[in-house]
């Protein structure tokens, strides 16, 4: 599909008329004719996109068209807002009042529309004059000559391969195996990363050239010839004459399938199917292959999409290709760059240089042989290594073979909302670790979701999310117990191309040094480094949709907005900006407005003005103090997420009536009480600020009708005490989450949700040990305890103790020295982790009984902890993971 974000474009204009109906009505046809354009013309743009690549010309009028949809949508999207604000909510005088200005905001929509259309029609008939005609007419599209270079042959192996020595191992092993069911090996990774350097190693192996009397290749590739496959792995398994060819040539595909079905059962034979892209090539594929009476032959497969690998065969894991590690990237690229191979070392003089070139490939295998093979062929000058490194980028994309244009084969594929995602995450800096929460509620504010099921945004924002990880176009930076991706990172390649691909479009423009100049042209818009000139934007404004601050946390001037030059902004990120105390109440004019940002700020006070932005999704005001807030949060119609550490109003906070609210944060005791909170049908995570006089059990049953909640928090605010109980919690049937956190709350009462399965207490003053009240909650399966102060020296879980529980953390425990675990404890536990607990003198002996325990983590503990662990339980361990630092399990 051409260019993503036309595409989304012309889906959300359809979608702003459906959802503006009423205030549209009156210019209905003039929309529809303007939607019916450019629907017309993104069809046209299926020739384009495959052309634009290469031709100045067609990128140029890509664009135009680009900034012709931006602009329809905005246009819309500005005039439905303010004939909604004259006639919604309005008694009969004051719309009355606002009569006129409505006819003539409807006459100028017209007129803006008309003109708009007249735009993209001179949009259509420039393509003579830019030279753009019959396109895709028999010429072969970019895409299709970067899939015949990369076709894979298992005849050319490399020689000088490392890292793969373990992973080689093991799949020479699988595939060896005795097996009466079809067993499918995978291989999965991004592009660049040697799955087919790793195939060929395996395919070419002296264990299995041995086992199997026969082998065949074949590169599948997203352009798929189901015939042409069948074909290929046909003639490979038998001696090749003219009878046979002809045979071929003349078969359908039924009668290839069952002739290789056939063949598959009477031989003992491996077919590699490399570089599959989609799960329906593996489905056609999979009726030639026998599913049952297999114990000979075997399946090898590589793709770059993990679902696929798990579609065709759910119960063998795939074998993950991870970047390699400094020590082999340096080796490889020993081997590749110097003409003595790496035995001999490389001269010191280039050490530098060449680890620094090493550095920017970020791991990926192709990238270092690329480059490597690049150096080769130049003297072992350090003026020349310098030059390459300097032009890194240039260097790895000039060969068609190279890098970025096997990257671009992966973003080629994708879905166009895949598509903009991908590209949004170029926004970031580089080794940036993305908080996914925080991208979810960014790609819901960008409407790209928006014809799908409106409750259920995020959770498609987060599937879209898990799309990119499984087609490894982002890497994991850490998961959630339930493995979740908590957080991400883009490699360094991956963003080189996405910016590359974002600039061509001008799509964005990131502002990385202080020298930089903000073009006119971009709608989204990074700021890395701040002017130190106050006119950041020059005399004109870009018609910016998104504007996100980075890495400005220690600039020392106050930043300044005109927010009124931004009434197209849709997502404005301040985070950690400097800006003072008070937000500008011109806030308010920015009326489209989805996402704010305001966290690690110092604001301490919101205008009235806020009010005004009705189409807020998200607000964060998890600012380094106490905000301030007028009472106009009930206003905020639209809003799902409000994130906050402590709300103050003058009068009880009214929330009431908010049907999209999902997420509520920082909210006082007494605020919650005043509102009826049946009302807010969306509910499901509430944190709330309690103190010394809060009624816990009247909070309980004010909750208790409140049926889509399921997260509750309890936070004390600073410098009051705790309640004197937490009883009545067990009202709360609807809660499978619980987090407890504050200081001065001493003992736990054996009342909690009867349906909790995640529990988390922080932060506080424990006497007693915990754990025989919590071990009997017949459903949790998570339990972390962080930082409780002071706290009991001993923690004892008794025989069948916590019979659910699948996750332990133990963290900031500086009173623990021991642990006991009788016999019996813990039967499900799967993971256990141990942070910062300096006195604990060892684990207990009985874990290494506990067969579900696969992962065992210690986190920052002392060297004699380390050092006594007992070699029984770290052996019976799958997985030991010792790290120094929290930021060490992020790698």
């Amino acid at each position: 599909m051409a260019d993503p974000v036309i595409s989304l474009v012309v889906e959300r204009t359809g979608d702003l008329l459906v959802q503006k109906i009423v205030f549209l009505k009156g210019v209905r046809g003039h929309v529809e004719r303007l939607q019916n354009d450019l629907v017309r013309m993104r069809c046209f743009l299926k020739d384009a996109d495959q052309r634009q690549d290469e031709d100045a010309r067609i990128r140029n009028w890509v664009s135009e068209i680009r900034a012709a949809a931006y602009d329809a949508e905005d246009i819309i999207e500005i005039f439905a807002s303010k004939l909604e604000f004259f006639t919604k909510d309005k008694g009969l005088v004051t719309k009355l009042t606002y009569y006129p200005l409505k006819i003539v905001n409807l006459y100028k929509i017209g007129k803006e529309i008309e003109s708009l259309r007249m735009r993209l029609n001179d949009i259509a008939d420039s393509r003579e004059e830019y030279g753009i005609n019959n396109l895709g007419e028999g010429m072969t599209t970019h895409g299709e000559e970067l899939q015949r270079i990369r076709r894979s042959s298992p005849f050319s192996e490399e020689k000088d391969v490392v890292g793969f020595g373990e992973i080689t191992k093991s799949l020479v092993a699988e595939l060896l195996k005795e097996d009466k069911n079809r067993r499918v090996v995978s291989i999965v990774g991004m592009g660049g990363a040697g799955k087919t350097t790793l195939a060929k190693k395996v395919y070419n192996h002296a264990d299995v050239r041995a086992r199997f009397d026969c082998r065949a290749w074949v590169c599948v590739s997203s352009s798929y010839n189901h015939k042409e496959t069948l074909r290929t792995i046909i003639k490979q398994l038998y001696p090749m004459t003219n009878e046979l060819l002809d045979m071929l040539e003349k078969m359908q595909e039924q009668d290839l399938e069952q002739r290789l079905y056939q063949d598959l059962q009477d031989k003992c034979c491996l077919v590699v199917l490399d570089d599959v892209w989609k799960e329906e090539a593996w489905d056609c594929l999979a009726k030639a292959f026998p599913d049952v009476n297999t114990s000979s032959s075997r399946l090898l497969l590589t793709s770059r999409n993990r679902d696929v690998a798990q579609h065709a065969d759910a119960r063998s894991k795939p074998h993950e290709l991870k970047t390699l590690g400094e020590e082999d990237s340096w080796q490889l690229f020993l081997g590749k760059a110097l003409d003595h191979g790496a035995n001999v070392g490389c001269p010191r003089d280039l050490e530098e240089v060449g680890r620094e070139i090493v550095r920017r490939c970020a791991g990926l295998p192709l990238a270092i042989t690329v480059v490597g093979g690049l150096l080769l062929g130049k003297k072992e000058l350090k003026i020349e290594w310098e030059k390459v490194l300097n032009s890194f980028n240039t260097n790895l994309s000039k060969s068609q073979s190279g890098v970025s244009a096997i990257l671009e084969l992966s973003y080629a594929d994708l879905p166009p909302n895949l598509k903009f995602c991908f590209l949004y995450l170029g926004l970031f800096p580089e080794d940036s670790v993305i908080s996914v929460p925080k991208l979810i509620h960014m790609w819901v504010a960008e409407g790209i979701m928006q014809k799908r099921d409106a409750k259920n945004l995020e959770e498609t924002a987060a599937y879209d999310v898990e799309q990119l990880f499984s087609r490894n176009m982002v890497q994991v930076a850490e998961m959630t117990v339930d493995e979740r991706i908590k957080s991400c990172r883009l490699h360094d390649l991956l963003r080189d191309l996405a910016i590359r691909k974002a600039e061509d479009e001008n799509f964005f423009q990131i502002h990385g040094t202080r020298d930089d100049k903000i073009s006119a042209k971009p709608r989204y818009l990074a700021v890395h480094s701040l002017s130190l000139d106050k006119n950041y934007f020059g005399t004109s404004t870009p018609p910016l949709r998104c504007l996100l601050f980075f890495n400005v946390r220690y600039y020392r001037k106050n930043i300044s907005l005109i927010f009124k030059s931004f009434r197209k902004l849709r997502t404005l990120d301040l985070e950690n900006v400097k800006m003072g105390y008070n937000l500008p109440k011109g806030i308010g004019e920015i009326r489209l407005l989805r996402y704010l940002n305001l966290r690690g700020t110092y604001i301490r006070r919101l205008p009235h003005s806020v009010g005004c932005l009705r189409n807020l999704q998200t607000l964060d005001l998890r600012t380094y103090d106490t905000v301030r807030v007028s009472n106009f949060i009930w206003k905020l119609e639209s809003l799902r997420h409000l994130y906050a550490h402590e709300m103050l109003c003058d009068v009880p906070l009214k929330i009431e009536g908010l049907r999209n609210l999902q997420t509520l944060s920082g909210i006082r005791f007494e605020d919650v009480m005043h509102n009826n909170m049946i009302t807010l049908t969306s509910l499901q995570k509430l944190r709330i600020r309690v103190d010394d006089r809060s009624k816990i059990d009247k909070l309980c049953m004010h909750l208790s009708e409140v049926g889509s909640l399921k997260a509750l928090g309890l936070y004390r605010t600073p410098g009051r005490g705790w309640p004197q109980s937490l009883a009545g919690l067990s009202k709360l049937h609807h809660v499978t989450e619980l987090q407890v956190s504050g200081r001065d709350l001493r003992m736990l009462r054996p009342d909690f949700p009867p349906n909790l399965s995640r529990l988390s207490l922080r932060s506080t003053s424990l006497t007693d040990d915990p754990m025989p009240a919590l071990e009997k909650l017949g459903q949790l399966s998570f339990l972390k305890l962080e930082s409780t102060h002071w706290g009991p020296p001993h923690m004892v879980i008794s025989r069948h103790g916590f019979h659910q529980l699948k996750f332990l953390e133990l963290s900031r425990l500086y009173a623990l020295d021991e642990i006991k675990v009788e016999k019996g404890a813990l039967p499900q536990l799967q993971c256990l982790r141990i942070k910062y607990c300096f006195d604990l003198e060892k684990l207990p002996e009985e874990l290494k009984d506990i067969s579900t325990l696969d992962t065992l983590e210690l986190v920052d503990m002392p060297e004699y902890f380390i050092s006594g662990l007992d070699a029984d339980l770290v052996s019976s361990v799958p997985n030991l993971r010792i790290f120094d630092s929290p930021e060490e399990r992020m790698q």
